[in-house]
């Protein structure tokens, strides 16, 4: 039996000989790894006659793992550029399989083939407020100019700023939200999602309550939007500063009536559709300060104490962005929050020294992320005379030292 490593060698001996045996393992019963092995090694060979007549034999059966299907569309691939035949045979697999892994290769070879430039990033400098709808307020900043954003979706008509009229109307207003995000995403770059299930209230006793698993759902609405799906990491709270659900279970012990009591958020983290590896987005950022001393967060469970404010019912924890900044930015990248609140992540990026882009429809919120601020950001959109007020204000209470 042949091991991968033998295999490889066999690759390296250009023989009919070589070949016929490569093919040989390949129809054998040896573990995928070293089929897998075999046929990236066939497609190395010369002898173009007898790899496209494999590959018109294998390639469209599906007694073949898919495993092995990839290696022969990628021999395909590489042989499409000087023989008509293997081109051809890219096209009937691509319509055989209808496969989402054939159809990105297929993307990733045309694009570098096409030897296209990725498209010029608009660097935004100024820290920005965009007051009003972000569906039309992001439409005042360049494409590909943001290279992370970070948000909390509203949650659907549990807080008294966000009442939808369904729920299928919430999911399409985030889809329009996130849309309108993916023109001025820098391409290959993240959008991490903040989110959880939410219950709403029961309209009377007789009524049963619905809990919606909105991060199931708004999947859809993000692949939808361009993006795809990278992690998900798990923001773990202390029991105590969660609802007690489950003390019904624990008076009575009867079974149905279990509730846990839920201490986790999921950040749903996906990049923007590309046709090029993360390495082309990290070029340009070899002498950023590394930060060798700071621990990292080896699993996707991140052990967060939530926090309160009087000013917002629902606010991220000034740690939580800061992971999230640290691990999906570098400093000077323009960072954004569409659904800004108060305002807490674009104080961790200021801290951080990264570029805060801030959207935000709530004009009272606004004023105070503009007020706490002392006037840092670049006001576009909604009341900036409220907002200048607000920052009035603010700065005569610090004169007298409340």
């Amino acid at each position: 039996m042949y091991t991968v490593e033998e295999v490889k060698a066999l690759a390296k001996v250009r023989t009919p000989e070589s070949l016929g045996t490569l093919l040989e393992i390949f129809r054998s019963d040896a573990d995928i790894d070293v089929r897998r092995e075999a046929v990236s090694s066939i497609g190395r060979h010369n002898n173009s006659g007898r790899i496209y007549d494999f590959l018109l034999t294998e390639a469209f059966s599906r007694d073949n793992p898919m495993e092995l299907v990839y290696q022969m569309f990628r021999t395909c691939l590489y042989r499409s550029r000087d023989d008509a035949r293997f081109e051809d045979l890219r096209v009937r697999m691509l319509d055989f399989w209808r496969n989402e892994i054939l159809d990105k290769m297929n993307a990733y070879y045309d694009f570098r083939q096409s030897r296209e430039k990725p498209r010029p990033v608009s660097k935004i400098t100024t820290p920005l407020l965009l007051i009003g709808d972000n569906t039309k307020t992001l439409q005042t900043l360049p494409a590909n100019s943001v290279q992370l954003v970070f948000t909390s979706p509203p949650y659907y008509n549990a807080r008294e700023y966000s009442d939808y009229s369904s729920y299928s109307e919430y999911l399409a207003r985030m889809g329009e939200s996130f849309r309108e995000c993916h023109r001025v995403i820098e391409d290959g770059r993240f959008i991490i999602v903040n989110v959880s299930p939410v219950i709403t209230r029961r309209p009377g006793r007789e009524f049963e309550s619905i809990r919606y698993p909105i991060h199931y759902d708004l999947h859809r609405v993000l692949t939808e939007a361009g993006y795809y799906f990278v992690d998900e990491i798990l923001w773990v709270k202390p029991e105590p500063s969660v609802p007690d659900r489950v003390s019904g279970y624990r008076q009575t012990r009867k079974p149905l009536s279990y509730k846990p009591n839920c201490i986790t958020e999921s950040l749903m983290v996906y990049r923007k559709e590309c046709a090029f590896l993360l390495d082309r987005n990290m070029r340009g950022y070899e002498d950023f300060d590394r930060h060798e001393d700071e621990p990292i967060d080896t699993t996707n469970c991140w052990h967060i104490t939530p926090k309160y404010d009087k000013n917002h019912p629902a606010v991220f924890p000034e740690e939580l962005c800061r992971r999230v900044l640290r691990y999906y930015s570098f400093e000077g990248d323009a960072v954004m929050d569409i659904f800004a609140g108060s305002g807490t992540f674009g104080r961790a990026a200021r801290k951080m020294g990264r570029v805060p882009v801030l959207c935000e429809m709530n004009e009272d919120y606004a004023g105070i992320i503009q007020s706490e601020s002392g006037g840092y950001y670049d006001v576009r959109g909604g009341n900036r005379e409220k907002c200048c007020q607000q920052i009035t204000l603010w700065e005569g209470l610090q004169g007298r030292g409340d």
